[in-house]
């Protein structure tokens, strides 16, 4: 990783982390809020890894959730770091409050939570619980770590609580009053899954509505660059990083299958860079190559996949290959027993459109997407619903940007 530059001007570097593997995590189960989980071994081992790939940054503040599986990550990386910062609890980034589903398993709530679940996965602003400060909970986890028991107990009051929405406004409150302690400064925070979306969610403009659209995996790193301390937009440079736990891409949240994009932006990349993203890939399955026949895309492309002589390499004069693009993956059927993998290489202009497209940013919103020569980025369409995922931004082969 490159060593922080000494600071020019007021911009503030955050770094987010997603805390390690674990306990509800390895057995599928909602975590949300609750404190009954702790980190596995594993999630000690990627949280100490963690450490190591950040150290040559130059921190000066920590913050963390409340819970637990948080501050166990936090005081592993600090471990790596080898010096003494303080960390610092706050409250707004605890996890998301999901009160009707915490301690139960993903695949029980899929099968008993059905018109819930649906509603959660695909209009996640609009999902709601009755607000637990006014409910007898119908829910008790038995001793035993594989047996729940469910009750019949009924809300004594009813009022909606929407979890979604909840964490945005907590985000928000974190910005407003952290940014202007740290100006010029590298702040760590360490959080959870859902809270490091909707902490980028508030700084570059992604609505609720696409909460679910940002993949976070255990101890992957995203940062954020802040240009005035009192201005929550900010500017993305990296999300989910995760190639220093020896991942190459990060794993599919929604499953091995349907449709994978590695997206290569072209301006600026040096031959350098493109022969190490080609070494970085050359175990990948890239079963098709998608180019546009400006500038040097096409010779790119030939570059990254000089280990994949199979490859079905296609060639483009469209400049709107984004609009394009979106009207195939809305009209095609995506295979639901397999994964497939396709690389685009193309102008960064393109690449940007095509990411602005997956969080529904505007054409002024997405500048805040800042695309690094060399690097790529990773989108998924899972078979299940068809809204994309943006698995990472930014990401190459050792460095994190």
């Amino acid at each position: 990783m490159n060593k922080q530059q000494p600071t020019t001007n007021k911009q503030l570097r955050v770094i987010l982390v997603r805390h390690g593997q674990s306990t509800y995590n390895a057995q599928k189960r909602y975590q949300g809020s609750c404190d009954d989980s702790v980190l596995t071994d594993k999630g000690h081992q990627s949280a100490y890894q963690t450490g190591v790939a950040l150290k040559t940054y130059s921190v000066d503040a920590i913050y963390t959730s409340p819970l637990r599986r948080t501050q166990e990550t936090a005081k592993d990386i600090l471990q790596a770091f080898a010096k003494d910062i303080p960390l610092q609890t706050h409250p707004c980034l605890q996890e998301i409050s999901m009160p009707g589903w915490e301690g139960l398993s993903f695949e029980y709530v899929r099968e008993h939570f059905v018109e819930e679940y649906r509603c959660w996965k695909e209009k996640p602003h609009e999902f709601a619980f009755i607000d637990s400060s006014f409910v007898t909970s119908h829910l008790s986890l038995a001793k035993s770590t594989n047996s729940l028991q469910v009750t019949d107990n009924k809300p004594s009051r009813t009022k909606q609580f929407f979890p979604v929405l909840d964490l945005y406004e907590k985000a928000g409150r974190f910005w407003q009053e952290i940014l202007p302690r740290h100006a010029g400064q590298t702040v760590l925070i360490v959080s959870h899954a859902g809270t490091i979306r909707a902490l980028i969610g508030t700084a570059i403009a992604i609505s609720p509505a696409r909460y679910h659209t940002l993949q976070q995996s255990n101890c992957g790193v995203s940062i954020l660059k802040f240009s005035h301390p009192f201005d929550q937009s900010a500017k993305l440079e990296a999300m989910n990083f995760t190639t220093h736990l020896g991942e190459v891409l990060p794993k599919l949240k929604e499953g091995k299958h349907g449709l994978r994009l590695l997206l290569v932006p072209s301006s600026g990349a040096n031959p350098n860079s493109i022969e190490k993203l080609a070494v970085f890939l050359h175990k990948e399955a890239i079963a098709f190559c998608i180019s546009t026949d400006f500038n040097n895309n096409q010779h790119i492309a030939e570059k990254i996949l000089q280990y994949h002589p199979s490859t079905i390499h296609l060639h483009t004069l469209q400049r709107d290959l984004p609009q394009l693009w979106q009207q195939t993956i809305q009209s095609c059927s995506i295979d639901s027993t397999s994964l497939t993998t396709g690389l685009v290489v193309a102008d960064d202009t393109i690449i940007q459109q095509m990411l602005g497209q997956v969080l529904e940013l505007s054409a002024d919103q997405q500048e805040n997407l800042q695309l690094i020569s060399g690097t790529m980025s990773i989108v998924h369409y899972p078979v299940a619903h068809r809204k994309p995922v943006l698995q990472a931004l930014n990401i190459s082969s050792t460095e994190l940007h």
